[in-house]
């Protein structure tokens, strides 16, 4: 039997053109399916009508292509399913007949540029993520909360003062919007500080003189640029393990942080002064720091607006 398929988007269209066309190549009145639904919808109850109708033998019919086709790999699935079915494909206006041999071979190779340009597009896609995470950038939606509201949310749920609910509340976010954000390890484990910085700001506090990020200057003027001063409540001082330095958008050292928390001091703020040790090598990085993932350097591209972030062990 030849079976017939006629379809346009919206109500306001007619569908006379395609069915004095299908008429015209021997569709019988009787076996034309026509519906008026959008393209892009994956339900189409006239065309899942006439797919469980058709037999090895049968023939289908429509205008073109994108009358019974929502996108390149739907028409590519279901002339498989007519391929694997023994059912031919008939498009009027674009010549293809998977009937005869020429018609087949016209429409593998037409099947086969449209896979090649779905591929192409989606590589250039990722060449152009890629490059962009590479200099910091990233899609998507905005961060809800800013680095400041971030490190006041990670003090309230370290300190174990306030509820999960309580915290989100405050920042007016969801409590899963509020545990991706701070990455919290509810099961209280070991983790480490990543601090990010660059080399193009070397800030100097004009009343002490102290230098802070990178400094440019030797071990010394570095190690209390490093050590101080982090916002990170005392309930995480015994599982902070380590500090991460990212410069640049890569690993340039990793410190441990001594274990005596006598050492630990605070500023007026809260803010911590760390008691770090030197840069570790890549021997004591793998014997201290097991299972901390990063190795010295890593390439670790710089998120804009994060300026640090916790990660577990």
């Amino acid at each position: 039997m030849r079976f017939g398929y006629a379809r346009v988007s919206t109500r306001d269209q007619s569908t006379d053109h395609q069915i004095d066309a299908l008429a015209a190549a021997g569709v019988a009145e009787e076996s034309m399916f026509i519906e008026k639904v959008s393209g892009k919808l994956s339900s189409r109850p006239k065309l899942d009508l006439m797919l469980d109708k058709l037999r090895a033998g049968d023939e289908v019919v429509v205008t073109r292509l994108k009358r019974i086709g929502r996108s390149q790999q739907h028409l590519l699935k279901l002339v498989r399913w007519f391929g694997e079915h023994e059912v031919d494909f008939i498009v009027l206006e674009q010549g293809i007949d998977t009937s005869t041999p020429g018609g087949r071979l016209v429409f593998h190779f037409l099947a086969a540029l449209a896979e090649y340009d779905r591929e192409m597009i989606v590589e250039g896609t990722m060449d152009g993520l890629a490059a962009a995470r590479s200099r910091g950038r990233v899609g998507g939606r905005p961060p809800v909360l800013t680095q400041r509201q971030l490190d006041q949310a990670q003090r309230m749920y370290d300190a174990g003062e306030h509820t999960v609910a309580e915290i989100a509340e405050t920042f007016r976010v969801g409590r899963t919007t509020l545990y991706r954000q701070l990455h919290a390890y509810k099961d209280g484990g070991d983790c480490a500080l990543v601090v990010y910085r660059n080399t193009r700001t070397r800030k100097i506090d004009v009343d002490i003189s102290r230098r802070y990020g990178e400094t440019g200057a030797g071990e010394k003027v570095q190690l209390e640029a490093d050590r101080k001063w982090f916002p990170i409540a005392p309930a995480r001082w015994p599982r902070l393990k380590a500090i991460v330095y990212v410069v640049d958008g890569a690993v340039a050292r990793i410190r441990g942080v001594e274990s005596d928390l006598a050492k630990w001091d605070t500023d007026d703020r809260g803010y911590a002064d760390v008691p770090v040790t030197k840069p570790l090598t890549e021997l004591q990085i793998a014997k201290r720091l097991p299972t901390l993932g990063i190795a010295l350097g890593d390439h670790r591209p710089h998120v804009r607006g994060k300026i640090r972030e916790y990660v577990s062990l």
